[in-house]
């Protein structure tokens, strides 16, 4: 019976090892396959990118942390600011609407009182525009980022110098452009469709009104 005993002791002491050699096994081959999910995870946004894909909720991220650091990024290529995207449109890049954006706060602000140099380079703007994809990830413009850039090209359209033929016209691309882009929610709610809507700018001055200093006379005594 002793000997019995022994036998089954040393049968269950083989099977436990080798059980410790099975959960060994288990645990080689889980840490193999989380590289393997990581490689290929790595290997599709590369291709991805190469091919200029759209990856859902990562270029979401992406987009909202370049708008929140005032840059632009070109489909996963180099980041631009606001001086180089013009740089480059003077060049004949293309341009995407998030550029425009970032000129025209840079270069107009909110009430669209564009620079006198920025106004000579609109048509050049726009022709950029016009050849670009619309957006850099080809997905709508959030409504916030559409609904600034018709508010600051709609204040433009009213300024002296956006009744420019050059401009005028200039101004009717970007418009069109904005609206293919523009959520279709708010679309008919867009300004430029309106202020923009007649192909001949309309009547009045093309230039602004020259600053006149004000004149401080003293009390006489």
């Amino acid at each position: 019976l002793q000997t019995q005993l022994q036998i089954l002791a040393e049968a269950d002491g083989g099977m436990g090892k080798k059980d410790r050699k099975i959960d060994t096994s288990d645990g080689w081959l889980s840490g193999n396959m989380g590289n393997i999910l990581c490689l290929a995870l790595a290997g599709g946004i590369a291709y991805c990118r190469y091919n200029h894909i759209a990856i859902p909720f990562l270029d979401d991220i992406i987009a909202k942390a370049q708008s929140a650091l005032g840059v632009s990024g070109g489909g996963g290529g180099p980041v631009h600011d606001a001086k180089t995207t013009l740089a480059d449109a003077e060049a004949g890049k293309a341009m995407a609407l998030e550029d425009l954006l970032l000129q025209l706060n840079k270069f107009c602000g909110r009430k669209g009182s564009c620079s006198e140099e920025y106004w000579n380079a609109v048509p050049t703007v726009a022709e950029a525009v016009k050849r670009g994809p619309g957006t850099w990830n080809r997905k709508k413009l959030p409504k916030a980022s559409a609904r600034d850039i018709d508010d600051i090209l709609t204040r433009m359209a009213e300024k002296p110098q956006g009744r420019r033929p050059a401009n005028w016209a200039a101004l009717r691309v970007m418009a069109k452009e904005l609206l293919d882009v523009t959520p279709k929610s708010m679309k008919e709610s867009l300004a430029t469709g309106k202020v923009l809507k007649s192909a001949k700018p309309p009547d009045g001055p093309t230039d602004p009104e020259p600053e006149t200093e004000e004149v401080v006379v003293d009390d006489l005594p």
